[in-house]
């Protein structure tokens, strides 16, 4: 299969990863074939998580309190699993993390059909989660290993492919959920699935980059380097104290607002563009907030993205039309499109010594700590509080955070205002 190398000889490598393939006479470059993967992979996972997952947790009569749970088990089982599943790939090879990814991802829409109950529903949520879980950070490190002379440009572009998926994601399955049925739309993500797992076929395979023994001795110690750093570093815990807190808001979003729209006669496919709104927002505007943080300094562009998302998540649940709700949505979008690039690039100021991916790998599991906290704490607020008072509670939570962060900042400053413009 493999043929001529790709058009990107500047690496010095000639690893299979970067020969062209010929597939039914086309030839394919693997990187535009990886993006295609990560594209149809999170448009088939993306479509199940919001809203359906909401909608049909309410269906089978889940609890409101249940429902969080529900939602963020998927991000659960990323917890766990995302932390390790780098050094997983060093062991066994990109692509064999890739082909199991994808193949839950292949099989998981159609566990689906079979669900009739919450604690069901609950079993298949947390294997579906190991998807992305072992998928996206082996895929990420292959674009990264493969392309050194291009990899801030393959790796936007690939970010880009993926991001395509998650916006359309939840637009297709809400489109898909109005026009037909619950296991329609399982099917139809089924199908996506399959169709990303065929497209790994033909992709070249890799070698382990280590000896099994040295391997294991050497992710164990980057694991402990990363976790050492978060610990005894407090400007590190700070910017990841306020991603996390940030995506809890977002996961309450994600959980909760499916449901809360339906309550006040919102259809199943304006559900949809909303947060179709918010991915588009999100996606747009990240690589210009980013770039201006760069110059101007990291801490403002936090500040401002924090305050927004925490006045949406308090304005929405008095909102009861469309039209504000896609508004506030893509307002929401923006806020953390200003925050993430910010916060993930004071990570990479902060770090010393090279440690690099094993700090970047805690503060991504805490990151996942938070995304899936928030839909657990918001279900019981909800149950308790009503979505009015349960909202607040999550955005004062956001503030309290950023206040935090902002003295923490001010005593640690020699650390943090350093990850601005200079």
């Amino acid at each position: 299969m493999a043929g001529t190398p790709e058009d990107d000889p500047s690496s010095g490598t000639s690893d299979p990863v970067r020969q062209a393939l010929t597939i039914v006479g086309v030839r394919v470059s693997p990187f535009v074939l990886l993006c295609g993967m990560g594209f149809l992979g999170r448009l088939s996972y993306e479509m199940i998580r919001t809203p359906i997952t909401s909608l049909y947790a309410k269906q089978i009569g889940a609890p409101t309190e249940v429902i969080g749970l529900l939602v963020a088990a998927v991000t659960i089982t990323g917890i766990f699993v995302k932390f390790p599943s780098g050094g997983l790939a060093d062991l066994f090879g990109f692509r064999r993390l890739m082909q199991g990814g994808l193949l839950v991802k292949a099989v998981g829409p159609f566990l689906y059909l079979i669900v009739g109950s919450w604690p069901e529903l609950l079993a298949v949520r947390l294997f579906h989660g190991l998807s992305t879980a072992l998928y996206a950070p082996a895929a990420s490190a292959q674009v990264a290993k493969f392309y050194p002379q291009q990899r801030g440009s393959r790796l936007g572009t690939y970010g880009a492919a993926e991001n395509a998926g998650v916006v359309l994601g939840p637009v297709l399955g809400a489109a898909v959920l109005s026009w037909t049925n619950f296991p329609v739309a399982f099917l139809v993500s089924g199908v996506i699935g399959i169709a990303a797992l065929l497209a790994i076929l033909p992709f070249p395979n890799d070698a382990p980059s280590e000896p099994l023994r040295q391997s294991v001795k050497e992710i164990a110690l980057g694991l402990l380097q990363g976790l050492r750093q978060i610990a005894s570093d407090p400007a590190i815990r700070l910017v990841s104290l306020m991603e996390a807190t940030l995506f809890a808001g977002v996961g309450t979003l994600q959980a909760y607002l499916p449901l809360y729209a339906l309550n006040v006669h919102i259809s199943v496919a304006q559900i949809g563009l909303v947060f179709g709104a918010q991915g588009v927002a999100s996606i747009v505007s990240r690589p210009f907030m980013g770039s201006a943080a760069d110059r101007i300094g990291r801490r403002p562009f936090i500040v401002v993205g924090v305050a927004i998302c925490a006045a949406v998540l308090v304005v929405i649940p008095h909102l009861g039309t469309f039209l504000p709700l896609l508004g506030l949505s893509a307002l929401f979008g923006l806020g953390t499109g200003m925050v993430t690039p910010s916060t993930t690039a004071m990570i990479g100021d902060l770090v010393k010594h090279g440690d690099f991916g094993a700090a970047m790998g805690v503060f991504g599991s805490l990151w996942d700590i938070g995304h899936a906290a928030g839909p657990l704490v918001a279900g019981v607020l909800i149950g308790w509080l009503g979505y009015q008072n349960a909202f607040a509670v999550i955005a004062a939570a956001i503030l309290a955070a950023l206040a935090i962060f902002l003295i923490g900042s001010r005593n640690h400053g020699s650390n943090v205002t350093s990850s601005s413009a200079t």
